[in-house]
């Protein structure tokens, strides 16, 4: 199934000291990312706090920034602020290019390349387990094999996002955590033995000194548009945490959660009158045995 994604924005860096201005504000270490890879990364304002998770990758003579379009329009201005001092080109490169997603990847084994981010043609995929997003020049031909697929709907791609617990988030919620709560470090977003980036000081002492006590969880119930999260404790219902994302599919919803690390995994949840369960994570938390 190919899912036409018309909200996922992003951001183009192309210039000589792309990579070491790059390098100097991101999570993720760009030195150690080789052509034919992608990652997930981070951008943090001085506080620490996250004001974009992406994933990244080189493709041709520039790096591409993959996130939702509203995110683009917080975290340009951030990344661009001291780009004037150095030959970089930051630009809002969303309408240049059209994106899909693949919730099946075996269309793409005979693309060419040997890792995660795999071409054909002008066609660039970046793979995520059986997941994928791929991206051509607007406006251009889908390859054949692509262009044979049924087509879906963003909904399903964004809660299989959610489901595979993503550090999917829209501008709302924009500077509001540390990486290490929206499980950035545990989808390999932050590296903690590269050098100094924006907001590294709080990053590395929530790591080093294990001042973090929550995390991102998936959780799965009937779709329900109430705000507030609430968990059972004895006969009574608390608030739980705040709800990052939540898309709903069919009658199923997928959210995530900023939830405190030392849940029990039988909590009770409700959103309204919906009753919510956590959902296995597809990963280990960042530190864990």
């Amino acid at each position: 199934m190919l899912i036409p994604l018309p909200n996922l924005g992003a951001i183009e860096a192309q210039g000589d000291d792309r990579l070491t201005y790059l390098q100097s504000q991101l999570t993720c270490d760009l030195v150690k990312l080789p052509q034919n890879r992608w990652t997930f990364g981070g951008h943090c304002d001085p506080k620490g706090k996250l004001l974009a998770a992406f994933r990244l990758c080189h493709h041709g003579d520039s790096l591409l920034m993959l996130m939702p379009q509203s995110l683009v329009e917080v975290d340009l201005p951030a990344l661009a602020k001291y780009a004037v001092f150095n030959k970089i080109e930051l630009t809002d490169a969303t309408a240049r290019y059209d994106a899909y997603g693949l919730l099946d990847t075996a269309v793409l084994d005979g693309w060419q390349g040997e890792d995660n981010l795999k071409q054909q043609g002008e066609a660039l995929a970046l793979i995520d387990g059986e997941h994928a997003i791929v991206l051509l020049p607007a406006g251009a031909e889908l390859p054949a094999d692509l262009a044979a697929l049924p087509q879906g709907e963003a909904e399903q791609f964004i809660a299989a996002e959610l489901a595979a617990g993503r550090p999917w988030f829209e501008a709302e919620h924009s500077a509001e955590f540390v990486p290490q709560m929206l499980n950035l470090d545990a989808v390999g977003g932050v590296q903690y033995d590269k050098g100094c980036y924006i907001g590294q000081e709080t990053v590395a002492r929530m790591h080093f000194r294990g001042g973090n006590k929550r995390a991102l969880y998936v959780l799965t119930g009937q779709p329900s548009d109430a705000d507030t999260l609430e968990m059972q404790v004895g006969d009574n219902w608390r608030r739980a945490g705040v709800v990052v994302a939540r898309q709903a599919n069919g009658d199923q919803q997928w959210l995530t959660a900023v939830l405190s690390k030392e849940l029990a995994p039988d909590t009770r949840f409700r959103l309204g009158e919906a009753e919510y369960q956590l959902a296995p994570l597809p990963y280990r938390l960042y530190g864990e045995a």
